[in-house]
């Protein structure tokens, strides 16, 4: 929702999703997107995700990327 970008809520979302999960004992989040959506997929990876799989589903119009990052 281009209004409520650019003001950090997103990187405060993730960042609070971080301690959180390392709080909870967890090691790695996990998270799936459109691959083909550059601006989101170099924001996740300004934010320590990397793609781990790439995946064509059968009917699906898109690639589906698998993005993940050690806690």
């Amino acid at each position: 929702m281009p209004t409520y970008q650019k003001h950090g809520i997103g990187t405060f979302l993730i960042n609070f999703t971080k301690e959180y999960s390392r709080k909870c004992g967890c090691e790695k989040l996990r998270l799936g997107m459109i691959n083909d959506n550059l601006v989101l997929k170099e924001w996740y990876e300004k934010n320590g995700f990397s793609t781990y799989c790439l995946k064509q589903y059968d009917n699906a119009p898109f690639v589906a990327g698998y993005m993940e990052m050690e806690l």
